[in-house]
């Protein structure tokens, strides 16, 4: 093995470990395949027996691998320690570039096409194909499939479906999430898939969060378990697209209902219809969203390079995704207030903790001028919501630096609290704009921040208000005095 080879398989060990390895060992029936960094009696040692091979780990602390990441130092020792040279490493520059597809936003069946493209060019197989699950009907369709002279059939493949009549060895593979070899010649009722596959194949099930979706299949003259390390790694990224591209369309398409709604919304039963739809696909939302998130996460630990990097965009655009999701169910649900007395002074010290490493990269100067002794009734965790929402925006308005001033005022009936940025201001035609839902001028904002805080203020039987300072802008809280 390479000595590229090796340090990467080292990186992709740390990774999965979180700590710096000193050496490795791997030794076969055959003898020591890999050497490499100190072995010396002064590391510590841990043992992982993947398939045929042993690989002796050492370090300068002991360590004690959790299941999950047992199972994932066996793939990857499989993956490095039987593919042919040059072979693994191929195969996780192909697995990078399935990932650039993905986070660049191209249609899936340019990311499927890209999949078995890859397995057959890098991952040396002969042929490769995809099959998703209709689970009413229990049956197979062909999703895309590629022969080893690179041609990509896919209306004829399409066409093709495999009806599961009874329990099976493919129905194993799929539904328990394995991946293992299959004799397409054993029984008649896999003649579907002998028109495109060689007798012998190897599968691998597809899924997120343990509901299948499919399979991939490819075959070749025989398999080592290199072989199959590399096809479970192909499956979990073609699971992970086939997911993130799904949820990706259905946003859309709530998007655009969201906006046709919007525009025809002119009185309060159409606001209601808009919140009704909100909350609705939130919620169905909310589980792809973490299991994808989650998926990425979990694949990260078995890649490094190019390939982290780009689990590292998928996992940031999934939290950006969920961000929207909560947004939406926080502004369409029911807003109950607990009042109690706050202390002002001492609330906006308690806020200022949380968001004190944001000021610190922004070069903010924060001056507070209110009283020691002013207090409001309200609900401690809606108020803080509204008023960590209104400084996070000011903070984004004066990216290069600025003031903000935070004060207040009391008369009779209210308690107002202000809050004076050197931005850029809001433009007179936006001042009411800005706070009505999906409405916003960011370019990753969900237009649901302010929109919010009016109605948590609202529910106080209080407002939020913007107006111009002498730069910048002044968002003012008003919020009554109660007994």
């Amino acid at each position: 093995m390479g000595r590229s080879a090796t340090q990467d398989l080292l990186g992709l060990l740390e990774s999965v470990l979180q700590t710096e390895i000193k050496g490795i060992l791997v030794r076969d029936t055959e003898g020591i395949i890999l050497n490499s960094g100190n072995i010396s009696s002064e590391m510590t040692e841990f043992s992982v027996v993947a398939g045929g091979c042993a690989a002796s780990v050492f370090t300068e602390k002991q360590i004690f691998p959790s299941e999950a990441q047992a199972e994932s130092l066996k793939r990857i020792i499989n993956i490095y320690a039987y593919a042919p040279f040059g072979a693994s490493l191929s195969r996780v520059v192909a697995s990078a570039k399935i990932l650039e597809t993905i986070t660049n936003r191209k249609n899936l069946d340019e990311v499927m096409h890209q999949l078995v493209s890859y397995i057959i060019i890098n991952g040396q197989f002969y042929k490769a194909g995809i099959m998703f699950l209709n689970e009413a009907l229990l049956e197979l369709r062909g999703g895309i499939y590629c022969n080893s002279d690179m041609k990509i059939d896919i209306t004829r493949f399409r066409n093709m479906k495999f009806v599961f009549e009874s329990k099976n060895k493919l129905s194993d593979i799929m539904f328990f999430d394995k991946t293992d070899t299959l004799d397409l010649g054993s029984s008649d009722e896999y003649e579907p898939l002998r028109r495109y596959f060689c007798n012998d194949v190897l599968v691998t099930s597809l899924g997120i969060g343990g509901k299948p979706i499919g399979v991939l299949i490819v075959c070749k003259g025989a398999y080592s378990r290199a072989d199959k390390d590399a096809v479970r790694l192909f499956g979990n990224i073609c699971s992970l697209s086939i997911e993130y591209f799904r949820t990706m369309k259905r946003l859309e398409l709530v998007q655009s209902e969201l906006d046709d709604a919007k525009k025809a919304s002119s009185n309060s039963d159409n606001l209601m219809q808009i919140g009704s739809l909100s909350a609705t696909v939130a919620h169905e939302m909310r589980n792809p969203l973490i299991a994808i998130g989650g998926f990425a996460k979990r694949l990260e630990a078995s890649v490094s390079g190019e390939a982290a990097e780009y689990l590292k965009i998928v996992q940031s655009e999934t939290a950006r995704l969920e961000k929207l999701v909560e947004d939406i169910l926080s502004y369409t649900k029911r807003t109950e207030i607990i009042y109690e007395k706050i202390n002002l002074v001492l609330f906006i010290d308690e806020i200022m903790v949380l968001l004190k490493n944001c000021f610190a990269l922004e070069q903010i100067n924060i001056v507070v001028n209110i009283p020691d002794g002013l207090y409001v009734d309200a609900d401690r965790d809606k108020l803080r919501q509204v008023i960590m929402n209104i400084i996070t925006n000011a903070v984004q308005e004066m990216s290069e630096g600025g003031d903000l001033i935070i004060g207040s005022s009391e008369s009779k009936g209210y308690v107002t609290v202000s809050f004076t940025d050197t931005g850029q201001g809001v433009p007179p035609e936006m001042k009411e704009k800005i706070f009505e839902p999906f409405y916003t001028r960011k370019r990753n904002g969900t237009g649901l921040g302010l929109a919010l805080c009016r109605k948590l203020m609202r529910a106080h039987d209080g407002d939020i208000y913007v107006s111009d300072a002498a730069k910048g802008a002044v968002f003012t809280l008003v919020l009554p005095k109660r007994g």
